[in-house]
C-alpha cells in the first residue's frame, strides 16, 4: 500500500502491484473529510468555484476525463490502464501505470544535485506549462490546466515532467486565463517554498522557459483584479497574511521578471 488514507477512513487509497507488467497502481477514491464537510466542499466547488465537484465518484470521473484528454493532446501525464477492477471493489477506482521517478519537489530539494541541473528542470517545467497553456487557449478548454499545480505533482523522469493528481478540474466555460493564472501562481508559490532554497532563481528559470509573456501578464491582471467573489476573498486573505509567498504577490513577481533588465546587476544597484 502506497497510501493508506487518514483517520476515520478518509482519504484516497493507493495500492501498488509491482509484479504486473508494467507495474500498476490502483487508486481508490474515498471521501477525504467528514461526510458533512465533503458535502459542503462539493457544493462550494460546483456552485462558487467553477469546478466539477468533490465527491469520490466525481473525482474519479474527472481524473479519468482529464488524463485521457491530456494524453490525447500529447502532454506528459500518468497513463490510464484499461482493465477490470478487482472483484468486490465497490468504491470508484482507476488503474494507473506506476511511475518510479521522484517528484520535482524532491529533485529540487536534493543537496546532491548541482544547482544547474535543478534550474534546467525548472526551465523545462516553464516550457511544458507554456505549451499546454497555449493549447488550452486554442481549445478554450480549462481542463488542460492543472487545478492543483504544484511542483510535488510532477514526476521528473528522463527529461520529462509527468503530471498526476488531476482528480479536481474546472468545468467547461470556466475562464481559461483565470485557470492559467491559478496554476502559474501555484507553481511559483511551491517553487518559492521548495526545500533547498532556490527562491528567486527558480522563478527566473520558470520564466525563461515560459515562452508567452503576454499570457503571464494577462493571467496576472486576472489574478489581481478579477475572479469574482472568490477572487476578492482570496486577495483579502492574502493581504491580511502579508506573506512573501502570497499568490497575488507571487504573480506580480513573475511579471517583474519579464522585464528586459529584471535582476541585472545595473538594475540591482539602481
Amino acid at each position: 500500500m502506497l497510501q493508506a488514507g487518514g483517520r476515520g477512513q478518509t482519504g484516497n487509497l493507493l495500492y501498488f502491484f509491482p509484479s504486473e507488467q508494467p507495474p500498476l497502481v490502483l487508486k481508490v477514491y474515498c471521501f477525504r473529510r467528514s461526510r458533512w464537510r465533503e458535502f459542503w466542499k462539493d457544493v462550494s466547488e460546483r456552485v462558487f468555484e467553477g469546478k466539477r465537484g468533490a465527491t469520490a465518484a466525481t473525482r474519479c470521473a474527472t481524473e479519468r476525463l482529464i488524463l485521457d484528454l491530456w494524453a490525447r493532446e500529447g502532454f506528459d501525464v500518468v497513463r490510464l490502464v484499461a482493465r477490470p477492477l478487482p472483484s468486490g471493489m465497490e468504491k470508484p477506482a482507476l488503474w494507473l501505470e506506476y511511475c518510479a521517478a521522484p517528484v520535482l519537489a524532491k529533485v529540487l530539494a536534493d543537496p546532491n544535485r548541482p544547482p544547474g541541473e535543478k534550474l534546467a528542470w525548472v526551465e523545462l517545467l516553464g516550457q511544458a506549462l507554456s505549451r499546454r497553456h497555449r493549447r488550452a487557449l486554442e481549445l478554450n478548454d480549462p481542463r488542460l490546466v492543472h487545478e492543483h499545480g504544484q511542483i510535488k505533482h510532477f514526476f521528473a523522469q528522463d527529461k520529462r515532467l509527468i503530471a498526476f493528481d488531476l482528480e479536481h478540474g474546472y468545468r467547461s466555460g470556466y475562464p481559461v486565463v483565470r485557470a492559467i493564472g491559478r496554476e502559474l501562481t501555484g507553481i511559483a508559490d511551491s517553487l518559492l517554498r521548495a526545500d533547498g532554497g532556490g527562491g528567486e532563481e527558480f522563478l527566473r528559470a520558470l520564466m525563461r522557459g515560459y515562452a508567452n509573456p503576454p499570457l503571464v501578464r494577462a493571467a496576472a491582471r486576472e489574478a489581481t483584479q478579477r475572479g469574482g467573489l472568490a477572487g476578492i476573498i482570496r486577495r483579502l486573505l492574502g493581504y491580511l497574511r502579508g506573506g512573501k509567498t502570497d499568490k497575488t504577490q507571487v504573480m506580480a513577481r513573475l511579471v517583474r521578471l519579464l522585464e528586459p533588465e529584471a535582476g541585472s546587476p545595473a538594475r540591482a544597484r539602481g
